[in-house]
């Protein structure tokens, strides 16, 4: 059985990894988040809502926020966040890389789980809208099947 720790005061940064897979609510980590970019979740037709890609200083983490502004109560969102690996190659770089996703109703505004990836660290960020069949409707990116978005 595992517990999980409220803190109301932002989380300080580890070496490296402690944050992955957390909320940015609970650690604490959301209180002094910024938002470093954007885009529109869209269809050819309409705007659905706005993905946005937060980043917290002190805990050196990024997660994706949407906020909706079409009021369909049948659709769903996913969030997704990408960001290079948390073990190093012994060269200065990382392995790989990491990626988390969240899935939420399509109405008012909801956020991922956040990822480690401190400083000018680029992560890559998607919102992808589909509707109660689970056919993609809207997203970020040139298409559903392509709805990542580079963030530096």
């Amino acid at each position: 059985m595992s517990a999980t720790v409220l803190s109301t005061a932002p989380a300080a940064a580890a070496p490296y990894d402690p944050y992955t897979d957390t909320n940015p609510q609970t650690t604490g980590c959301a209180a002094d988040a910024f938002t470093i970019g954007t885009r529109q979740i869209r269809s050819p037709q309409a705007v659905y809502g706005t993905m946005e890609v937060r980043y917290s200083p002190a805990c050196g983490t990024n997660w994706v926020r949407a906020v909706m502004s079409v009021p369909d109560g049948t659709s769903t969102v996913t969030k997704g966040i990408r960001r290079p690996s948390s073990q190093p190659d012994g060269q200065g770089g990382w392995l790989g890389f990491y990626e988390n996703y969240a899935t939420d109703p399509g109405v008012g505004s909801s956020f991922g789980m956040q990822v480690y990836a401190p400083g000018t660290t680029c992560v890559m960020a998607m919102a992808v809208v589909r509707n109660a069949s689970g056919q993609a409707i809207a997203y970020t990116g040139t298409s559903a099947t392509d709805a990542w978005v580079a963030f530096c």
